[in-house]
């Protein structure tokens, strides 16, 4: 199998963070793959980077060729279409590209890391460390910072965050209460994982997007039926489509154990309980956190069944094989057709033909369970 893996933005993040384990495909037998140039009819196989797909006249150069498309976000969409498969980060972007395509794979994004495993002992401070953009730091605090500062109160712990400080700028407030939690930040460089994160004792991935006011969107809701109405006690999670679990990964090729956000990527990498935390609430994070905190053994035991995990799934030989075996597998692509579920067609309410039939039946099984 003859691969291109093509792309003239070279020095594009994505592709900086793509192409090293790509390259790793030339290790499996009867697998090569060369990059950056344009003789489509050479290959059996092209992978286009999202943002400069030309599936169109890669298509016209060889029409036997099987296209990917990787990384793809929903404002490329329109020069990808016509491919027979898209690599995606997360189960998130997958469905949500799957109104515009039938055959996807999953190969998360991370850094690849060579460092020993963490040795986990029992020691003082404790430093609970993040890694990832200032902004989604800031936005998602509130309930973490409760949590943090309420386990400094019995625990002495330190937060390590690590993020481009020379890009993004110093933090405008202080994360948590400086006389509770020591904070120190790191400026985000190549090498950050492996000389500043691999020194954590626990990880921390928040993962969703706050809501100003939960209470009110949540009166807000629409629903099908007054049956239906929202409660004060329902969950309504907030993530984008480009949410992955590519953060956990880091802290999983060091044997650091994690609390995340309750995504869905993040609810596939993480056993609860098993190799790490979910949690939403401020006292889901401080469990957590505590449970961790108290125990050297039991940070051991998850850590390093996250990266036991890890190895087994998703690490670059992995994923590698399979993608193979996945594309071989194809058949050609009978793409759905373009605009069937369009984004207007996911609202639901939009169509008050739909709203009044779900209405009736919502009715209708409340009634008949009544009798």
């Amino acid at each position: 199998m003859r691969i291109l893996f093509a792309t003239d933005a070279v020095n594009k993040v994505s592709t900086q963070l793509n192409a090293p384990n790509y390259a790793r495909l030339n290790e499996l037998d009867g697998v090569h793959i060369d990059f950056y140039n344009h003789n489509y009819a050479d290959y059996d196989v092209v992978l286009f980077m999202g943002y400069d797909a030309h599936v169109a006249e890669a298509r016209a150069a060889k029409p036997s060729l099987k296209i990917g498309v990787i990384d793809l976000r929903p404002s490329m969409i329109e020069n990808s279409l016509g491919a027979d498969f898209v690599i995606v980060n997360g189960i998130e972007m997958q469905d949500w590209l799957s109104d515009y395509f039938e055959n996807f794979f999953i190969y998360p994004i991370y850094p690849l890391l060579n460092v020993p495993l963490k040795e986990h002992s029992h020691h003082s401070p404790l430093i609970i460390a993040y890694h990832g953009n200032k902004i989604h730091l800031m936005s998602c605090m509130a309930d973490i910072r409760l949590a943090l500062e309420s386990l400094a109160e019995t625990h002495d712990i330190e937060f390590w965050a690590a993020y481009d400080i020379q890009k993004s700028g110093k933090m405008p407030f202080p994360l948590c209460d400086p006389d509770k939690v020591k904070i120190r930040y790191h400026q985000w460089t190549a090498d950050v994982y492996e000389k500043v994160i691999v020194q954590a004792d626990v990880g921390i991935v928040p993962n969703l997007i706050p809501l100003k006011d939960a209470n009110a969107a949540k009166r807000h809701a629409l629903s099908f039926s007054p049956l239906l109405q929202p409660h004060e006690t329902d969950y309504l999670l907030r993530f984008k489509n480009t949410t992955n679990a590519g953060r956990i990964y880091v802290f999983s090729q060091l044997g650091i154990p994690v609390v995340a956000g309750m995504s869905p990527s993040a609810a596939q990498a993480i056993q609860h309980g098993v190799n790490g935390y979910l949690a939403h609430s401020a006292g889901g994070w401080y469990q957590a956190l505590k449970k961790l905190a108290e125990s050297h053994q039991l940070r051991a035991q998850m850590g390093y069944a996250l990266h036991k995990d890890f190895t087994a799934t998703v690490s670059t030989d992995v994923l590698n094989k399979r993608l193979v075996d996945f594309i071989r597998s194809l058949s050609p692509s009978s793409q759905l057709q373009r605009g069937y579920f369009s984004a207007s067609n996911r609202k639901i309410g939009n169509s008050h033909q739909t709203y009044q039939r779900l209405n009736y039946l919502a009715n209708f099984f409340f009634r008949r369970g009544k009798k």
